[in-house]
């Protein structure tokens, strides 16, 4: 398999655990990646200069944007949509087993929810707090 493939199945891994994880840090690896790729293509012997370029790259912006983003995150009047989800109410999509985690529908946008105690599917939540993209719900009766 030609190096350039490789370097374009690790940036869409990469790319993938970013769409999981909401960090942004994997986002930058796999623009790092997407750039030793494209030198691979152009230069496939030169694996040192895509493993140097990819990791210049990928720290590079790792190191600005992290920043840039402490910056707006300390801005006056700052406020993550997504940091307000405790206390609110949403409804069981897939249920929460002791086997497997559910979904729950919060404001209309999905995501993967975690509980103490088994939940059907249609029973009313609240969510008690979020860690990355997993919310920990408890029945709305609780």
């Amino acid at each position: 398999m030609a190096a350039w493939v490789v370097w374009f199945i690790i940036a869409g891994i990469l790319f993938i655990a970013e769409m999981l994880s909401i960090t942004f840090y994997m986002l930058w690896l796999g623009i790092g990646a997407v750039v030793g790729g494209l030198i691979a293509l152009f230069a496939p012997e030169a694996l040192f200069l895509q493993v140097v370029a990819g990791a210049v790259v990928s720290l590079t912006l790792t190191f600005f944007t992290k920043r840039i983003s402490k910056n707006f995150r300390e801005a006056k009047g700052f406020t993550d949509t997504v940091d307000k989800l405790e206390g609110r109410k949403g409804i069981i999509t897939k249920a929460i087993t002791n086997e497997e985690n559910g979904i729950v529908k919060v404001d209309g946008d999905t995501w993967t929810a975690i509980s103490d105690v088994p939940i059907s599917i249609g029973e009313k939540v609240i969510v008690i707090k979020r860690n990355s993209t997993v919310l920990y719900v408890k029945k709305e009766s609780e």
